[in-house]
């Protein structure tokens, strides 16, 4: 830096590190930034993800987000973008020092609670989880299931206790039939089939005479 004068020494040194806000996005490929400091703006440059080898990480910024950069040699044309940092306009989603939260533009919320252990997802549409071997859904008291609607296909096996409280209701699909093994207690209300109540059907034409014969059969 021989011939350099002390003001072009101490604009460099003041340009390798300085606070930014994201101008544009361009998210092909390969995706660039371009970040306005001051009365200045870079060229378009990368961000730093967290991860970018074998295993990646997407996760762009966005328009008028606050951020770090890294100029080598004090060009900041050539800036790198690090991470971002909060201000006024954009402020944290959470103050709590116990959760973890992350918050989507759509207004979707990811939160997690370390002192609690409870996680919360909120404001999403939909959810796809597609596995192609097997998923496992355990809880150590329950699970809930809370819809108006819900549908499952393929074939089911439940080992515990099926318990039901409104009734149950359904039909074979292409032809197939319902087999059920074991002994079946009813109580309570009438049991029907294709509209004849069973404990109250009588058979015409039998005489009396055996233990077997009196009454609804």
């Amino acid at each position: 830096m021989s011939g350099m004068s002390n003001e072009e020494l101490a604009r460099l040194i003041q340009n390798l590190i300085r606070i930014g806000t994201i101008m544009d996005i361009d998210h092909g490929d390969p995706p660039r930034v371009r970040v306005k400091t001051g009365n200045l703006q870079t060229d378009w440059r990368p961000w730093c993800e967290r991860r970018s080898g074998q295993t990646k990480t997407w996760d762009p910024p966005t328009r008028g987000e606050q951020v770090i950069l890294l100029s080598p040699g004090g060009d900041i044309a050539g800036a790198y973008i690090l991470c971002s940092l909060g201000s006024d306009s954009n402020p944290p989603p959470s103050h709590s020092p116990d959760e973890t939260v992350r918050q989507y533009p759509d207004g979707a919320v990811a939160k997690y609670n370390h002192a609690t252990g409870e996680f919360i997802v909120t404001g999403i549409k939909s959810m796809l989880i597609h596995a192609s071997d097997s998923i496992t859904l355990k809880a150590g008291n329950s699970v809930t299931l809370d819809t108006p609607q819900s549908t499952s296909t393929g074939k089911h096996t439940i080992e515990g206790l099926l318990s039901y409280l409104a009734g149950m209701s359904g039909q074979n699909g292409e032809g197939g039939t319902t087999s059920i093994e074991g002994e079946i207690v009813h109580s309570g209300g009438n049991l029907s089939s294709n509209g004849v109540v069973v404990h109250l059907h009588i058979h015409g034409g039998v005489q009396p005479g055996g233990a077997n014969t009196d009454g609804p059969k």
